[in-house]
């Protein structure tokens, strides 16, 4: 058995290749809950896990985020099943056995995780899961900025996301080189692999260890996909399959402005990438901070940021992670 995790931005296809996945024989692509994120990077705030009242406290903090109506598993959890799903102030047995629970409900033996940020708390998953193997997927930050500006549960428009972008690239970039070197991590632009899957698919599987499965690319026809895909507006693309053409977007959606500001935020980390910018560096020089910040004021105070219910439960329960005092 064994854990593989996604290195990603968030709006660049995380989701797209977790269900893509997912719909290898072998593979489970759980749509995410956000449950390694909070625990990790709180674990100091439980103290002694093997103080068996501050492993109940943690055990049932993740058992409410598991149980948020955010996202669907096949696995349900009760809080029973939890204290008896590994030995106390065991979280490396915990966080495996969650995730393994749910693939064997899909009769699979491996598991590919979608968490946020891993670059936050990647100590804690190489400590912990050695064996571990990372795919970073990227994709072109003017289509990632425009599918933040057309979401609803982000904050601002062009701007915010771009500095998303380019603090999640730069951080992804300093630890997948070392793990490149060491055959745990593959990069791929989200472009290549919606353009050509049958290729990138199989050399993903060959990287990960495991046989090849061509019925990969049906994988909206799992029912469970097709759930997923209803309980957010963001997921709607899971239930349609491969879109090939979804790329470049942003030439006719965009604002010559926008894609200016993005391309003067990320201009640096684009090259490093392959993405060729539109404009040259001496014309992006010309862009000031007070512009940039300008443009940044507005698409937060006119972008409406509308959070549904679902999103904003799970917050909340993730929120408990970052404010325990025991």
């Amino acid at each position: 058995m064994s854990m593989f995790f996604l290195m990603c931005s968030e709006r660049s296809g995380s989701n797209f290749i977790t269900k893509l996945l997912n719909g290898h024989n072998n593979i489970c692509g759980p749509s995410t809950k956000h449950i390694i994120n909070p625990v990790a990077r709180n674990l100091f705030r439980y103290k002694n896990l093997d103080d068996e009242q501050n492993w109940n406290d943690l055990l049932q903090d993740i058992h409410n985020l598991i149980n948020v109506e955010f996202s669907i598993w096949k696995k349900k959890f009760t809080f029973d099943e939890l204290k008896h799903i590994a030995p106390r102030g065991n979280i490396q047995a915990l966080i495996q056995n969650i995730f393994m629970s749910e693939a064997r409900e899909h009769g699979k033996q491996h598991v590919f995780i979608k968490e946020n940020h891993i670059y936050e708390f990647l100590p804690f998953l190489l400590l912990n899961f050695p064996e571990s193997k990372y795919i970073y997927l990227t994709r072109d930050p003017r289509d990632m900025a425009l599918s933040w500006k057309k979401s609803t549960i982000h904050p601002g428009g062009v701007v915010q996301a771009a500095k998303q972008w380019q603090k999640d690239q730069q951080n992804t970039l300093k630890n997948f080189y070392e793990l490149e070197k060491r055959g745990k991590a593959y990069f791929l632009r989200y472009e290549d692999l919606i353009s050509d899957a049958t290729h990138y698919t199989k050399e993903i599987i060959d990287f990960l260890g495991l046989p090849h499965d061509p019925a990969i690319e049906n994988f909206y026809e799992d029912e469970l996909t097709q759930k997923n895909a209803k309980m957010q507006k963001a997921w709607d693309n899971l239930s349609k399959g491969i879109i090939t053409n979804n790329k470049k977007k942003y030439l006719k959606e965009l604002t010559e402005e926008e894609i200016q500001v993005i391309e003067k935020i990320c201009y640096f980390e684009m090259k490093v990438l392959g993405y060729e910018p539109e404009y040259t560096k001496e014309y992006l020089d010309q862009i000031s901070t007070e512009q940039i910040e300008m443009l940044n004021t507005t698409e937060l105070t006119t972008i409406p940021c509308r959070r549904t219910k679902g999103v904003q439960k799970n917050m909340k329960a993730k929120k408990i992670f970052y404010q325990k005092i025991i």
